[in-house]
């Protein structure tokens, strides 16, 4: 019997590990549709695999765009409140809170804050208690891995207050100029590899404000960073390589890692809001406005 149940979970590991072979690929590509298609697929093989139910989860996640809509919120709740009450493992709990919390954010946001009640403090977390345990080599890679995790959540965070009500024109600079600035402090020599997406983004959130008061040398300016941090990303977001800042140089860049949710490549995606976004309006007819165009349009790849 024992040597029966090694084959079947061996058997359920190489299947379980070809459908996250795959994922990686439809995520690399964007494809967000065929993630979920996948992930569905695998949940009707390993109904009562709980990697399978937060993998599921996360698929629904990232093929949504805003508010989840009823039928989507009510599967994931159903998913995460099965994984909560079957899994005493803690990371796959963490995960299956923060995807109910995204759930009911926007459909019932007192129920998503009960969740997030649930989660673990900032302060003296599993991951801060690890630092604090390892040491040597291990503990520093250990820290390096935690600052960089810190950073990302502080940039992410200030860049999304500008979202949450309307703030003054100076606010929403520093908001975003908080975000590049910490996150530039962090690799500090320049190598920001795959994180180059997010210094792109928050450089055309600066531009998108500046644009709204029309302050065209500024906006200019602000894009010209942007397509300079989306090529960048380009280039690197389909290499293995090491992070190189003090801060950093025990951490690496897998390209199995790397994913995003949507199909074409960056450049693409920059190009495809510039054209069509209405607030850069009063530049179609600048010449520098013409070229950052341009630029974008020899690099894009995509529909």
């Amino acid at each position: 019997m024992d040597e029966l149940l090694n084959v079947d979970n061996a058997r359920i590991e190489e299947r379980y590990n070809a459908y996250l072979e795959e994922s990686r690929q439809y995520g690399f590509d964007g494809e967000t549709a065929k993630d979920l298609e996948l992930w569905e697929k695998a949940y009707k093989e390993f109904p009562n695999d709980c990697r399978v139910m937060k993998k599921l989860m996360y698929a629904i996640w990232s093929d949504t765009c805003g508010v989840m809509p009823e039928e989507r919120m009510k599967r994931t709740i159903e998913l995460g409140e099965t994984i909560l009450s079957k899994s005493t493992d803690n990371k796959l709990r963490e995960d299956a809170i923060i995807c109910i919390c995204n759930a009911y954010r926007g459909n019932d946001d007192e129920k998503a804050l009960q969740y997030a009640d649930m989660a673990g403090d900032f302060i003296g977390n599993r991951v801060d208690l690890r630092c604090d345990i390892l040491s040597g080599e291990e503990g520093v890679a250990a820290i390096q891995e935690y600052v960089r995790d810190l950073i990302l959540v502080a940039a992410q965070e200030a860049s999304g207050m500008p979202h949450k009500k309307r703030l003054s024109y100076e606010e929403m600079i520093e908001a975003y100029s908080f975000a590049i600035d910490i996150m530039k402090r962090l690799y500090s020599d320049g190598n920001l590899g795959f994180y180059n997406c997010y210094v792109a983004h928050y450089y055309y959130c600066l531009a998108f404000v500046h644009s709204e008061f029309q302050v065209a040398d500024k906006t200019i300016e602000m894009l010209k960073e942007c397509v300079k941090h989306t090529l960048e990303f380009d280039r690197v977001r389909d290499k293995n390589f090491d992070y190189t800042s003090l801060m950093v140089n025990r951490l690496k860049q897998r390209k199995e890692d790397v994913s995003k949710n949507y199909t074409g490549n960056e450049a693409n995606y920059q190009l495809h809001l510039l054209e069509t976004k209405e607030v850069f309006d009063y530049l179609r007819d600048d010449e520098r406005f013409q070229q950052i165009l341009d630029e974008l349009r020899t690099h894009a790849v995509g529909e």
